[in-house]
């Protein structure tokens, strides 16, 4: 029987895996052209605030009744109430941590108010789609944009935590995400550009079956219940609010994007609330090629050009 320490490590790198998500736009509504590509290199620091308000609150409430303990000349115990707050209060903040997080993307416009992009941030590897919906604007150097988004995200499970799962031989582990953004954005020239992006996102994320059995057989040897789910579902609803700044080819982006995170898993013998506010303020920078135009055709008839004789 492995350890409980060990144990609840493996199930919070699981659990982390389930309930953080990306969360980043760094692009407007407008899809580039065909052939067009543009590359974008980003940082974003996550901050999970309901996570730390929670953290915060247990903390005071069980400082005083500390203070009132002594005060009264008490023994200071912790109800089983009290156990319960501080232990979700702690998993809520293990498995979404406040931290940093970059990110690349590359996108490249495939057809005529269609394009693709692939992004990478240590963590995941997303791969999205954006669809113009509609696109105006008083003049060639203003335009209004509206298009509708669909990413799928696949998790890597890396980093010092997930080298645990190795050592152990427990790799049997999957997360998905599906994100639904809707963009909207406005562009003044070459200059300016400010986008928003509601967005909602699903991830699902199956832990593996050998820990799983193992955490439900720990109760009878350690006195604790440390079962843990076999699935781990999250919901992510929320927005984000940026703008570019620079000139033709090269903007710099900064964004916030937030909202509330769902995520209710059965742990440790109770259903406990892992969720609340997060945000992600993000900088980034773009760099993006060329229009590619088509060559432009020889009118015969067009003034200053030799009609071919005709027969």
């Amino acid at each position: 029987m492995r350890n409980l320490p060990a144990l609840l490590l493996l199930g919070l790198a699981g659990l982390a895996a389930g309930c953080a998500t990306p969360l980043s736009t760094m692009q407007t509504a407008k899809t580039l052209s065909p052939g067009q590509v543009q590359v974008t290199g980003s940082m974003g620091v996550f901050v999970p605030v309901g996570t730390l308000a929670s953290v915060v609150d247990v903390g005071i409430d069980q400082g005083l009744e500390a203070k009132r303990a002594i005060e009264e000349d008490r023994p200071y115990n912790l109800t089983e109430e009290d156990q319960q707050r501080l232990l979700t209060a702690g998993l809520a903040l293990a498995v979404a941590p406040p931290g940093v997080n970059p990110e690349l993307m590359v996108r490249v416009g495939l057809l005529d108010g269609f394009d693709v992009g692939g992004r990478y941030n240590g963590n995941a590897l997303r791969f999205d789609g954006k669809v113009r919906l509609a696109h105006g604007g008083p003049g060639p150097r203003r335009s209004y944009d509206l298009a509708l988004g669909l990413g799928v995200s696949k998790y890597l499970f890396s980093g010092a935590v997930m080298d645990v799962l190795e050592v152990v031989q427990l790799g049997d582990f999957s997360r998905t995400d599906v994100e639904v953004p809707l963009y909207l954005s406005a562009e003044y020239g070459d200059v300016f550009k400010l986008y928003g992006a509601p967005k909602y996102v699903f991830s699902h994320t199956r832990l593996d079956a050998q820990l799983v059995d193992f955490s439900q057989q720990g109760k009878p040897v350690t006195g604790f219940d440390a079962s843990l789910p076999s699935v781990v579902n999250s919901h992510f609803v929320g927005s984000t609010v940026g703008f570019a700044v620079g000139y033709k080819y090269v903007h710099f982006y900064a964004e916030l994007t937030g909202g509330y995170v769902f995520c209710n898993p059965h742990v440790f013998g109770q259903k406990r609330d892992l969720g609340g506010m997060t945000f992600l303020p993000s900088v980034g920078l773009g760099f993006r090629a060329p229009e590619r135009r088509p060559a432009a055709s020889v009118n015969p008839a067009a003034p200053g050009t030799v009609a071919p004789p005709s027969i």
